[in-house]
């Protein structure tokens, strides 16, 4: 390979990979993490757990409103003006609205703790489990804005760290000198979520520029986090809503099944994610500079990078499925048909890599409301019918079909608005290479 080869790769991915290599590091630490419930927790205490976990998701992410991703795009949009002090602007006000949301709605939680616990999955005893949860909504919304604002900057490498591993990799270290039970387990969570948001506060502080030009007239950031939030909600509901409505309606021993073969095709996801949220900052830059074919070939590359990435993993999963769920421990291989089904949502999600993020970066978040309401409405209606009927195996389906409708759905709506979806990108890209 010719040197002039060679440096075209690394200008073009260099980046890419670095923040991938800190983006593996997810991968012993949040697999650690759920590698320890699962083998020092019983599999009923593994169901509570993931159903207080996953509520936890849904209500953090409601105590921020899309803010984080907001912030990205804006302080993107306004760095690349030279507009300083219009970035300062925008983290000031949404570190007050996400602060202030975050304490209503963990005070919200704390009342509803009892009433959900009793009659919504009748379980009393697990109400303490969501009081503790609800501990967490705080120190996680505000270690969301610190990443999202950290990837405004352009500091992906630290967004990363605070957005993904940084908290599960502090869980293990409490959890390994702590008697693990799943109330210590999600007690362990508050308290690595506040230490992760601690230590990136003092990473964006760090990097946040000194004030220069006035700032420019403050756009919404509630009102495009609303829009943008869409996205996040649907993945939030994704991962959230089944063991929830598993554990309502059907046993909690099915609940942890499911929960297991989830983490298991995470592996995947987590590429997707991560190569998602490098992209972001970079599509709201592009676009501000009316760049399009920049912005195509970013989508490509960006893309192909993420199925070098996930082929591998969807591979090695879909081969052995069984050994991969006894690796958490024998009783977790009947989850191995929920996992088969789980994938085939994973490849779409790999194929439309960036595909919402394109549309969100680029001025096109209502139509991603649209898509995501439609996607939402499938979920919840397909986790409510074939829940009590097939169990972790119709939690699948209803999820990969969510997974499905929003990979078609994106898709069309970028070729409509862009004239191009990032595969097709990726293949132009691949044209223009060989013909160089």
């Amino acid at each position: 390979m010719s040197l002039d080869r060679i440096a075209t790769l690394r200008r073009l991915y260099g980046g890419s990979l670095v923040t991938t290599a800190t983006r593996l590091i997810d991968v012993p630490c949040r697999y650690g993490m759920h590698l320890l419930i699962a083998l020092r927790l019983s599999l009923e205490e593994v169901g509570a757990f993931y159903i207080v976990f996953g509520a936890l998701m849904v209500a953090s992410g409601l105590g921020r409103l899309g803010i984080d991703r907001a912030v990205t795009r804006e302080m993107a949009r306004l760095l690349a003006a030279h507009d300083t002090a219009g970035a300062r602007q925008v983290l000031r006000r949404a570190a007050a609205q996400v602060a202030l949301l975050s304490l209503l709605l963990t005070a919200g939680a704390m009342a509803a703790a009892w009433p959900l616990a009793a009659w919504v999955m009748h379980k009393p005893a697990m109400a303490p489990l969501f009081m503790i949860g609800a501990l967490a909504i705080v120190p996680q919304n505000l270690a969301n804005l610190v990443a999202g604002a950290l990837a405004g900057l352009h500091r992906v490498t630290q967004s990363q760290i605070v957005y993904t591993w940084l908290w599960p990799g502090l869980f293990c270290v409490i959890a390994v000198v702590l008697p693990l039970t799943d109330a210590v387990a999600l007690f362990a969570v508050v308290v690595a979520m506040t230490i992760a948001t601690i230590v990136g506060a003092v990473m964006l502080l760090r990097d946040l520029p000194p004030a220069g030009t006035p700032a420019t007239p403050a756009t919404s950031l509630l009102g495009t986090g609303l829009s943008l939030f869409s996205l996040e909600l649907v993945q939030l509901l994704i991962s959230a809503a089944p063991p929830f409505i598993l554990g309502a309606l059907a046993p909690t021993d099915e609940v942890g099944l499911y929960a297991i073969a989830w983490r298991v095709v995470l592996v995947i996801y987590m590429f997707v994610s991560g190569v998602a949220s490098m992209m972001s900052p970079r599509f709201a830059r592009l676009y501000v500079l009316d760049d399009r074919i920049g912005l195509k070939r970013e989508a490509g590359r960006a893309l192909g990078f993420a199925l070098a990435l996930a082929l591998g993993p969807i591979l090695v999963v879909t081969l052995w499925p069984e050994r991969i769920l006894q690796l958490f421990g024998p009783h977790f291989a009947p989850a191995a048909p929920a996992l088969r089904i789980l994938l085939i949502g994973q490849l779409a999600a790999a194929l439309t890599t960036t595909t919402p993020e394109l549309l969100g970066m680029t001025g096109y978040a209502r139509s991603l409301l649209h898509i995501n309401t439609l996607a939402a409405l499938i979920l919840i209606g397909g986790l409510t019918v074939l829940c009590p009927w097939f169990g972790a195996q119709g939690a699948a389906i209803a999820t990969t079909a969510t997974m499905l409708i929003n990979a078609a759905g994106t898709s069309f709506m970028a070729q409509r608005k862009l004239g191009f979806v990032p595969l097709t990108a990726l293949f132009a890209e691949g044209r223009r290479a060989r013909l160089a």
